[in-house]
């Protein structure tokens, strides 16, 4: 298996129990626009994305109060293909969190760290 190939970082996420408060401090208060936002049925949530500049932040807010991730932020890298990158994590032993999904264009998976950090792969969708 090759080396690991990285674009950057995608975006930071974190989880909120009040999506429309943390909209609004995050929207009106500090002036960050929403670029996105759809319920993501794979994860059973209600998503926005909002635009920093030079990198987005995911604001979840989790439909089943049983939910739960090993941490309530993740940090997501942008891969160029979502399956090699899986294969080669997996291939290397690192715990999947979720499985390779689909939503919206988005190609995605979440691994845990070594202190259980939970960290995002993101394949985008391609540009026509």
């Amino acid at each position: 298996m090759g080396a690991l190939s990285w674009k950057g970082l995608h975006h930071v996420a974190i989880f909120t129990r009040d999506m429309e408060e943390s909209l609004r401090f995050y929207g009106e208060v500090l002036g960050f626009k929403v670029t996105e936002r759809f319920y993501d049925e794979g994860e059973k949530a209600d998503i926005a994305f909002l635009d920093l500049g030079n990198t987005l932040l995911e604001i979840i807010a989790p439909s089943d109060d049983e939910w739960s991730h090993s941490s309530s932020f993740h940090i997501a890298l942008q891969v160029e293909d979502a399956s090699k990158t899986f294969a080669a994590l997996r291939a290397k032993g690192i715990p999947v969190v979720l499985p390779l999904t689909e939503t919206h264009g988005f190609r995605y998976a979440y691994f845990a760290g070594p202190m259980q950090e939970t960290l995002e792969i993101v394949e985008p969708p391609k540009k026509p």
